[in-house]
């Protein structure tokens, strides 16, 4: 390399570290001094690390979670879980009655208008009734699959 350009290239870069002071100088951060000549030069991998400016990251939005099934007098509901799940439902009944979810043998009073719900483990596979156990009335069948 000849004088002349090593000449060259030192003022080029002379250039670039002037070019530098100025914009860090002017970005308005007065609080901090402004970088002398050789710190102008060095590199920030050299001297620190370099944080990204720090932006707001919004907050996530929750998926909400999906109600349990309601399940009401009618047309039986058809329930289905695997072996192992939570089984959740709800019920609400125009009559006072007992929900009763055979097989599991778990028995709730229920109120005219009210809801009420259920939540237990699937630890017994098979095909089960869920009644209205005064009226007789089956309002859905709960079907848990081997895992």
């Amino acid at each position: 390399m000849s004088r002349a350009q090593r000449l060259t290239f030192l003022a080029i870069a002379a250039a670039i570290a002037v070019a530098a002071v100025f914009l860090i100088s002017a970005s308005g951060d007065e609080e901090e001094p402004a970088p002398t000549s050789a710190q102008a030069t060095a590199t920030p991998a050299a001297t620190e690390t370099v944080a990204p400016e720090a932006t707001a990251t919004p907050e996530p939005t929750p998926t909400p979670k999906p109600e349990p099934p309601l399940v009401t007098a009618g047309k039986p509901a058809k329930l289905r879980f695997t072996e192992g799940e939570t089984i959740r439902f709800r019920v609400r009944a125009d009559t006072t009655d007992h929900v009763h979810v055979h097989g599991y043998d778990l028995m709730k009073d229920i109120e005219p208008g009210k809801t009420i719900s259920f939540s237990f483990p699937a630890e017994i596979t098979g095909i089960f009734e869920i009644e209205l156990e005064d009226a007789g009335e089956e309002i859905a069948q709960l079907r848990v699959d081997p895992a």
